[in-house]
């Protein structure tokens, strides 16, 4: 029972009854005692009335008449008083009207235990009812919050700056509050992110579709020579290969925003794996006659990461700086090793990014004004952002237009 005594309600309205009961008491005693003073000068005045009267008429019986008053009476001195009294009908059944004095007293006393009863029954009610219109006020502050969460409103606080019960509530309807609005805007998130990645999708391999429908279209109801069929099969070809690319691209870009995917951080050469990304676009800079080069930093470089992952992503920054490479220009790849980092630049002299555009880069399916490929989607930067991200990395880009392109990869040296 004492842990309930920790809420201020109840420490309040038990104080306030018991200082109610205290005082009551207190001048309840004081009128009691007044009381019976004027009840003892109402006696004293009686046998002060029978002595001056007896004294009067028989001046000498006044020793005997006193001492009859001052000392105890004997109970047969008593009931023969009451018998002759009562002759006169002077008995205790007589009415208190005829005892002027009495009853005044009686009619004080009871007028003020009465009066005391009212107001301490009164001060009691009030108090009480103002402690519970408090109690209800809280109760429907919590309410009021309850139904604004459930119009998904989440701003609403509910503080109680107090101990007790009731300040245990609040922390803890405030807690849920806050778990119920991260996790509505876990789910908001989720869903737009399922939204945009189906318009994602839906969007890029509209174009190619179509084109594999008139090439179908083509090939079933045209008649064309064998050299025109091949090319046609060829071009869907193509197309079928993109579609292939392009959904497994966004599914791996969905799969990383989602964080659904676990990278094996592994120890490794980052020399070794870079060395690796330049060896599968080797034919892809030769046919564009772009030089491709490697120069680094130390003959090895170990760094925790994903190595398929990094691998990727370091492909399509180098796939990028080749496709934006003139015929005859240079694609050189740096590694560099500090006490506090370890960097992979991609340099190349092409044709560069204006400045205003840098920062929409990494974005999903950007493509910039300079671009003239129909085969760029704009997904391959931003794929990489997110794998570099993910192994705990970054990259930015710096450029000036006509002079080349510089992407920086950065790695703290954590490990």
């Amino acid at each position: 029972m004492r842990e309930y005594y920790e809420n201020p309600e109840l420490r309040k309205s038990s104080c306030i009854i018991l200082i109610l009961a205290l005082l009551s008491i207190l001048i309840s005693s004081y009128t009691i005692d007044k009381s019976y003073e004027k009840i003892k000068d109402s006696y004293v005045d009686n046998n002060a009335a029978v002595v001056g009267k007896i004294v009067k008429t028989h001046p000498e019986l006044k020793n005997q008449v006193v001492t009859v008053i001052t000392k105890n009476s004997s109970g047969e001195d008593i009931k023969s008083g009451r018998r002759i009294l009562k002759d006169y009908g002077y008995s205790t059944e007589l009415n208190i009207g005829l005892m002027p004095q009495l009853e005044n007293n009686y009619r004080n006393l009871s007028k003020f235990l009465f009066t005391s009863m009212v107001c301490f029954f009164a001060i009691v009610f009030l108090t009480n009812a103002i402690l519970y219109i408090r109690i209800y006020k809280k109760l429907e502050r919590l309410i009021l919050a309850a139904k604004n969460m459930l119009d998904y409103n989440f701003d609403i606080r509910i503080y109680e700056n107090a101990e007790g019960t009731f300040a245990k509530l609040a922390y803890a309807f405030d807690n849920m509050r806050v778990i119920l609005k991260n996790n509505f805007s876990q789910i908001q998130h989720e869903k737009d992110f399922l939204v945009n990645t189906l318009s994602d999708i839906s969007h890029q391999i509209k174009t190619p579709i179509s084109s594999l429908i008139i090439y179908n279209d083509i090939l079933l109801n045209r008649k064309i020579d064998g050299n025109k069929r091949i090319e046609f099969l060829e071009n869907s070809k193509n197309q079928l290969n993109r579609i292939e690319w392009l959904v497994k691209s966004l599914l791996q870009l969905a799969k990383l925003d989602a964080g659904a995917i676990k990278f094996k951080m592994i120890s490794l050469d980052i020399n070794k794996t870079v060395m690796e990304s330049l060896k599968f676009l080797d034919i892809k800079a030769e046919s564009k006659n772009v030089k491709l080069k490697f120069y680094p930093g130390r003959d090895k470089i170990m760094l925790k990461y994903d190595h398929n992952w990094i691998s990727e992503a370091i492909v399509n920054v180098i796939k990028n700086a080749i496709e934006h490479t003139k015929s005859g220009g240079e694609v050189n790849v740096f590694t560099e090793v500090s006490q506090v980092c370890t960097r992979i630049i991609v340099k190349d002299n092409g044709e560069g990014i204006p400045k205003e555009e840098l920062k929409h880069v990494f974005e999903r399916f950007y493509k910039g004004k300079m671009n003239k490929s129909t085969e760029s989607i704009g997904i391959g930067l931003a794929l990489s952002k997110s794998i570099i991200d993910g192994n705990g990395g970054m990259i930015d880009v710096k450029s000036k237009i006509g002079k080349g392109t510089v992407f920086t990869v950065t790695f703290l040296n954590t490990n």
